[in-house]
């Protein structure tokens, strides 16, 4: 059973479609346990950085929640010694962007964005496949568009030690006897447009980085929405990515209406559980629309406290709406740039 819990939800439905009898029921069990002790864990996680660090750094918690699940399997690629290292300047780069952003004017802040997403997707996701591109681009986004008073400043920073001393924990445990012969010199040599995995790693620092720029501008206080749509539109390698940007809208709109009836009928005693609930959900299913969906629940669920609960749905499609548009523009901008330089400077001539 507990082999099976270890299993991603995508895959232990497809062993579920195939089973028969009571081996079915047994998947069953594995998937439900599995999100049962994940929501568990997570709740009591991040909770433990709200009581420690405050409510406002709790964001920390929840980044470094993902980060610890995905360091139990995907190293960065290189020997251990390096991997700790960036991780230190990983979560150094988020403290010092998350003071820093007030402050900057919005053209500083975007290239700022892009340069230090692109040195981030660089120290850990040289195999898009793993995932780590995903989990550290919504961490970076969470915790640096997360406000946080100067007051409670040092708390923040306190909070990303904590995180790097678990974190750091977790992939020296897991993965110190991998990849001895590579080192991070090796894996930031200079790269080119001809590498996929770096125009990749370019066209999501850009569009992430645009999109938050976006975001800032129009100053509705969810800058990250705008983020973290424009993440989810880039994360494939592939450049046919309309389907996937209509699946998102679609399952943000139906969410967040879904929402907004919940929270009308629903007692108030009882509202608080609409969140857990829907994550409980989220945990379940391996599909990206059913997904986009119950995410806007636990968003929302702390939105409303600062919008009310339809101005905060209405805002919800609305940013992700433009922030998929803009990444959308971002990609065949990226895709035409690539095209260009095929044709002028790798095409043999006449």
């Amino acid at each position: 059973m507990y082999q099976l819990m270890q299993l991603d939800p995508g895959l232990l439905w497809q062993k579920i479609r195939i089973a028969q009898g009571r081996e079915t029921w047994r998947l069953l069990a594995a998937l439900v346990l599995r999100d049962a002790a994940l929501l568990a864990f997570a709740i009591v996680y991040i909770a433990s950085f709200s009581i420690l660090f405050g409510p406002s750094n709790s964001c920390v918690g929840v980044a470094s929640f993902c980060m610890l699940l995905s360091a139990r399997y995907v190293n960065y690629g290189y020997r251990i010694q390096d991997s700790l290292l960036a991780l230190a300047l990983i979560l150094s780069s988020i403290g010092l962007m998350s003071t820093w952003l007030p402050h900057l004017p919005f053209g500083l802040a975007f290239g700022l964005n892009g340069l230090l997403l692109l040195v981030l997707l660089r120290l850990t996701a040289g195999h898009p496949q793993f995932g780590n591109g995903g989990v550290y681009v919504f961490s970076y986004i969470l915790v640096v568009y997360t406000k946080v008073a100067p007051a409670a400043l040092p708390k923040r920073w306190g909070a990303l030690l904590l995180a790097l001393l678990l974190c750091g924990a977790v992939l020296w445990h897991q993965n110190h006897t991998k990849d001895r012969q590579i080192t991070l010199h090796q894996i930031l040599k200079r790269p080119g447009l001809t590498d996929q995995v770096f125009r990749w790693q370019l066209r999501l620092a850009l569009g992430v980085a645009s999109v938050l720029w976006l975001g800032q501008f129009l100053g509705n206080g969810r800058a990250r929405w705008l983020g973290f749509a424009g993440m989810s539109l880039l994360l494939p390698v592939t450049t046919n990515l309309k389907d996937r940007g209509l699946r998102r809208l679609a399952g943000v709109i139906v969410g967040s209406i879904a929402f907004t009836i919940a929270m009308a009928i629903v007692p108030t005693r009882w509202a608080f559980l609409i969140a857990p609930v829907t994550g409980f959900g989220l945990g379940l299913t391996p599909s990206y629309f059913w997904a986009s969906c119950l995410n806007c629940f636990g968003a929302l669920a702390m939105a409303t406290t600062f919008f009310g609960v339809v101005p905060a749905s209405g805002l919800r499609i609305l940013n992700n709406g433009l922030g998929l548009l803009l990444a959308g523009v971002i990609a065949w901008l990226c895709n035409l740039v690539w095209h260009y330089y095929q044709q002028h400077y790798l095409m043999p001539n006449d």
